[in-house]
């Protein structure tokens, strides 16, 4: 019974539509209001008896009216009572002024809490409308008193009665007032919001407009890129197919054999840039949830990876032991490693004691790992261009040249960078750094 009880007085909420709630509660606060203060007055206001009757009559049926009008407000018809609330009001003082019309009459001041609510509980504009409607009705209401046509006061109202219905009026007047300006300010606060939006927005969107122009100059010179190299090896096919029809009609076996060789190197060698291709293409979405692992686990799934090449090569490796633990896509970041340790074996190989080195190093308070190793280094003015889509320093390497782009996206995917400190013939080393990958990147 209490809750019931409880749940009527309260204000309705609708969760789906805030402004909604708002108003309801505002008007929910202005009935509330009207109700204390009308019986207030009806109950203590001082008055000649003959006019209790008269009072009765005139706030009795008010204070029904703002009850139904709290009812109808819990239906949720919110904008409706709003409006009725305010003619309620100036119904109510114009009834009053019917029994006295004239200036002695303190609902003659009522009028003003008519220009108050419409403005508070519906707009500015209705509070315009009601304030003319307000000063009309008040001065042809004088007016028709004045001329006999409606009684006037028969005596003075009471100075304590009078008193009492100005210091309602002030109240009433001072907590809408109130909540008007808390409506303001209210209102600034959330343009201020907005505007903050608005201008975070611009700036997401002006730097997504770059990384696209970025994104779109990539995907030329990526085109460009592949289109040649894909060339080649379709080049080499044509041209040894022609040899191979040739040589097929003379006795020369070892001929023979050499093109169809021809052949199938230049075939292999676009299945493993097709391959790389589609490596790179999947780099956008990363296959795992990430994980919570110790850097050393990773560089030891690396390390089996490329397996007995750095033992035939008699490459020494040397890895730092309890580097920090990250949060990545395990496989992914797997593959960064793999592509480094094989990048440097390539280049470190030749030397007389080939050496790679793996360890990490704080730098401004965070993890930067790193991939060192003693081989042939790389010229400073190359140093971004060995990250570039087929890429190659010396063309006579094997690989594609999709090896280090393709770890570039990775740690790029993690939030992280790569960068390189390397000079001619004095080795090279490979930093990046890490950041926690979002949960909504992974698919």
């Amino acid at each position: 019974m209490l809750n019931k009880i409880q749940g009527w007085i309260s204000a309705p909420e609708y969760p789906q539509d805030h402004e909604k709630s708002r108003s309801a509660t505002l008007l929910n606060i202005v009935l509330w209001i009207f109700l204390s203060m009308a019986l207030l007055y009806g109950a203590f206001a001082p008055i000649v008896p003959e006019l209790r009757l008269r009072r009765f009559f005139v706030i009795a049926p008010f204070i029904l009216i703002l009850f139904l009008l709290k009812h109808t407000l819990n239906l949720g018809y919110v904008k409706i009572t709003g409006a009725l609330i305010v003619f309620s009001l100036w119904l109510l003082f114009t009834a009053a002024m019917f029994y006295g019309a004239d200036y002695n009459n303190p609902a003659y001041m009522g009028y003003l809490l008519v220009v108050v609510t419409a403005g508070l509980v519906l707009n500015w504009r209705n509070a315009i409308g009601w304030g003319i409607l307000s000063v009309i009705t008040s001065a042809l209401l004088i007016i028709l008193g004045v001329k006999g046509y409606l009684p006037q006061s028969q005596e003075e109202t009471p100075v304590l009665a009078f008193w009492m219905a100005q210091t309602v009026y002030i109240i009433v007047a001072t907590i809408l007032v109130s909540q008007a300006i808390r409506k303001i300010d209210e209102a600034f606060e959330n343009t201020q919001r907005e505007m903050h939006e608005r201008k975070r927005i611009e700036i997401e969107r002006e730097k997504y407009i770059k990384e696209l122009a970025s994104k779109n100059a990539e995907l030329e010179r990526f085109t460009y890129t592949v289109s040649h190299d894909l060339k080649s090896p379709l080049i080499t096919i044509s041209g040894y197919a022609g040899l191979l029809e040739k040589d097929a009609q003379e006795p020369n076996p070892e001929k023979f054999r050499n093109d169809i060789d021809k052949i199938t190197e230049a075939a292999k060698k676009m299945q493993e840039l097709l391959n790389d291709l589609l490596k790179l293409s999947r780099v956008g979405n990363l296959i795992n949830p990430p994980e919570e692992v110790a850097f050393n686990q990773i560089v030891e799934e690396a390390l089996a990876l490329i397996g007995a090449n750095l033992y035939d090569k008699r490459i020494q490796i040397r890895v730092q032991a309890d580097m920090p633990h990250v949060r990545v896509d395990r496989i992914r970041l797997v593959e960064v490693m793999q592509n480094l340790i094989e990048n440097a074996v390539k280049f470190s190989s030749a030397q007389a004691h080939p050496t790679i080195e793996i360890g990490s190093e704080e730098q401004n308070g965070a993890p930067v790992f790193f991939v060192r190793d003693n081989g042939v280094g790389i010229d400073p003015k190359h140093h971004e261009r060995v990250f570039g889509l087929f890429n190659k320093l010396n063309i006579d390497n094997s690989g594609t040249g999709v090896g280090l782009a393709l770890v570039k996206r990775i740690i790029e995917l993690h939030g992280g960078k790569i960068w390189i400190k390397s000079e001619l013939n004095q080795g090279a080393t490979f930093y990046f750094t890490l950041l926690k990958i979002p949960e909504k990147s992974v698919s």
